[in-house]
């Protein structure tokens, strides 16, 4: 229990992703992952240190607010620092000062009075030490953005955004990149078998696709045809009202023959997982967003990697059997060490949309 609190508190400056700038953000992926709340930071986020509002993400939290969501400012300046924002938003967007952060005693009372669940807020800001832990010990996700430094700024300030963001970089690849790598093989759900899957919560709560490993998913490794139990299994997740698609690493010609079985599933192979680009390619092509699909396979380093790549819902199952290609038995080997650190998670609650 001591090793897993030392881990949990070395990755707590780990952001859930990063962007340029508050501009550079996609918000339609967050409002489709089921986000409802946006808390910004204001310095070197919002803007150039004790300097007035950028005016430039006027725009980003006019279309913010415009959707519906909760749009709050949350600094550890004084009030004197934001209270001319209130000139362009007035009370929509609610401003609270001195939060003490990376305390999460002040974001506590924030959420409250937003009437906002951590699960379903996002933190944006700049400094890792501050923001981005705040928000990881709420729950939150969290986003770190680079200090937004202007190039008339003192030469001060734009010394202390660069040792934030060295001091980042320092921090990312030397503790970091081990934490980055499980939350990138961390499935949002484990299960036994695919066919424990509920595909009807899944319809429900907005997905539209589901993309299947073939290999010791469906069948077991090696397999040039659909039992009828799987066959009559995709069928029903079809009556369901979901898409799918085959995608897999095994070549086309063992896997060519399929498609006829389960008419209106297509078969993409060779796909080279982990790489996500020929399932963002069938996406595009199809006009779904990644964030509306599910990736459900066996392996932690292909499929679960690429379905988080991508900013899919990833379920992993176990293997069918244990006969498997060798580099994959090595991987297990290495699966098996990960899986340590990996909290399984094993209840349909997790899905958020």
């Amino acid at each position: 229990m001591k090793i897993q609190a030392i881990l949990d508190s070395l990755k707590l400056p780990l952001p859930r992703e990063r962007a340029k700038s508050v501009r550079d953000i996609d918000y339609d992926r967050l409002v489709g992952m089921g986000y409802d709340t946006i808390l910004f930071d204001y310095d070197n986020t919002l803007a150039t240190w004790r300097s007035q509002f950028d005016m430039r993400n006027r725009e980003i939290i006019e279309s913010l607010l415009e959707r519906g969501l909760k749009v709050a400012v949350v600094t550890n300046a004084p009030y004197e620092r934001v209270k001319h924002m209130k000139e362009f938003f007035s009370n929509r967007v609610k401003l609270y000062h001195s939060m003490k952060k990376p305390s999460t005693r002040e974001l506590m009372r924030v959420l409250k009075e937003l009437e906002s669940k951590p699960e379903k807020a996002v933190i944006i800001g700049d400094l890792f030490l501050t923001d981005i832990i705040a928000g990881n010990r709420m729950g939150m996700y969290t986003i770190m953005v680079k200090p937004a430094i202007s190039k008339e700024a003192a030469f001060y300030q734009k010394m202390g955004g660069f040792v934030t963001i060295a001091a980042y970089t320092v921090f990312f690849y030397t503790i970091g990149w081990f934490f980055r790598i499980i939350e990138l093989i961390n499935p949002h759900l484990f299960v036994d078998d695919i066919s424990d899957v509920d595909f009807e919560q899944l319809k429900e709560a907005g997905y539209e696709l589901v993309i299947l490993d073939f290999d010791n998913t469906l069948e077991p490794w090696g397999s040039d045809e659909l039992s009828r139990e799987r066959e009559l299994l995709i069928r029903r997740i079809q009556l369901v009202g979901l898409k799918i698609v085959i995608i897999s690493n095994g070549r086309r010609l063992r896997l060519r023959n399929i498609e006829a079985f389960v008419p209106g599933v297509e078969i993409i192979s060779e796909a080279r997982k982990p790489l996500p680009r020929k399932a963002r390619k069938y996406l595009n092509r199809k006009g779904i967003k990644p964030y509306h699909s599910v990736v459900i396979g066996d392996q932690l380093f292909t499929d679960i990697l690429m379905g988080n790549l991508l900013g899919a819902f990833t379920i992993k199952v176990n293997p069918i059997s244990e006969k498997e290609f060798y580099w994959t038995r090595m991987m297990r080997k290495i699966e098996k060490l990960f899986l340590r650190f990996i909290k399984r998670k094993t209840a349909l609650e997790e899905i958020r949309r």
